[in-house]
């Protein structure tokens, strides 16, 4: 199964980059690429649940609005800070966050949703804790918040963690 998902999804974005699908040559030549590329994916081992984690798309689209809503309003916070007249107002800091991710995908998701909001950057990713550089200490506030609708908390639902 994963090994279709990922030949279809990799045709999908040939098609979705070439825009030649009348060519009949182009689209044999990505057709002929992409299962190559699968076999070879295959052969290489990487085709698997951790490679292809397409079980947690659907829970991974859902998470999309609030990481939206949390990259904006992060924007907005250090669109403040540097547009305040005067010295910057920041105390870069940085913090160690402790998670309760049980997967891979779960700890990537988190940890790349931290980096990806302005004003923090995931700097290493611990087994059970992971390294943060914080803007300012209400960054660090923010992301040391774990409790219930939490990033942390959202991040678990993603990899599959009931809602509490």
């Amino acid at each position: 199964m994963n090994s279709i998902v990922l030949f279809v999804s990799l045709m999908a974005f040939y098609v979705v980059l070439s825009g030649q699908v009348t060519s009949g040559f182009l689209m044999t030549a990505g057709l002929v690429c992409c299962a190559a590329v699968t076999l070879l994916a295959r052969r290489m081992g990487i085709v698997d649940d951790e490679g292809m984690p397409f079980q947690h798309w659907g829970r991974t689209i859902a998470y999309l609005p609030y990481l939206i809503k949390e990259v904006v309003k992060s924007n907005i916070d250090v669109l403040k800070i540097v547009w305040r007249p005067g010295p910057l107002q920041i105390s870069p800091q940085m913090v160690k966050v402790p998670h309760t991710c049980r997967t891979a995908y779960g700890l990537i998701t988190y940890a790349n949703s931290i980096t990806l909001t302005p004003g923090t950057v995931t700097l290493e990713v611990g087994e059970h804790e992971l390294l943060v550089h914080c803007l300012t200490k209400a960054f660090a506030d923010g992301v040391c918040d774990i409790g219930p609708g939490s990033m942390q908390d959202r991040c678990k639902r993603v990899e599959g963690e009931p809602k509490r």
